[in-house]
C-alpha cells in the first residue's frame, strides 16, 4: 500500500485474519459443559432471546445484554427545511449498534499479536498449484 508513504515507496499495514468460526451449535454445547442445560436447552434460550431483543429493538429500546454489552437501533434520515414537511418515510439504512461491556473491552485491552510469515507461491505448471496467496503480514 502507499498511503502516507513517499513517492514510489510500500508501507506495509498489520491485518486480523480469521482462526477460525465459532458455531451457533458449538456455543450451544460449550455452555452446556458448564451448566446443566442440554445443548437443545441452551439452543432454546438463545432463539427465545434473540426473538425478544428483536422485539425490543423495534420498539426503540436498548437491549442490555448483562456482560455482553448494549444493542440499539440506530436508522439514518433526510434532512427537510421545516417540520411540518418531514415524515416517516424519510428514515434509512437500519442497522444495530453494539456497544460491548466493560468486561469484555478489559477482556481484549491487553490483546497480543504476532507477525506471520510472508507467504508466496510461484505458477509453476510442475507444482499443480494454480492458487495465488496474496503476501500477507
Amino acid at each position: 500500500m502507499s498511503k502516507d508513504a513517499e513517492a514510489g515507496a510500500k508501507k506495509y499495514y498489520g491485518s486480523i485474519s480469521a482462526t477460525g468460526t465459532l458455531t451457533f451449535e458449538q456455543i450451544c454445547s460449550s455452555v452446556s459443559a458448564y451448566s446443566t442445560a442440554s445443548p437443545g436447552d441452551v439452543k432454546l434460550v438463545l432463539d427465545g432471546l434473540v426473538y425478544v431483543a428483536s422485539e425490543a429493538l423495534l420498539r426503540g429500546e436498548v437491549v442490555q445484554f448483562g456482560e455482553l454489552g448494549n444493542f440499539q437501533l440506530k436508522m439514518s434520515s433526510v434532512g427537510t427545511d421545516e417540520a411540518e414537511s418531514y415524515n416517516a418515510s424519510m428514515f434509512s439504512h437500519p442497522r444495530i449498534i453494539y456497544r460491548p461491556s466493560s468486561r469484555l473491552k478489559t477482556a481484549i485491552a491487553n490483546v497480543s499479536v504476532e507477525k506471520w510469515p510472508v507467504v508466496t507461491t510461484t505458477n509453476s505448471s510442475s507444482s499443480g498449484n494454480t492458487d495465488e496467496v496474496p503476501d500477507e503480514l
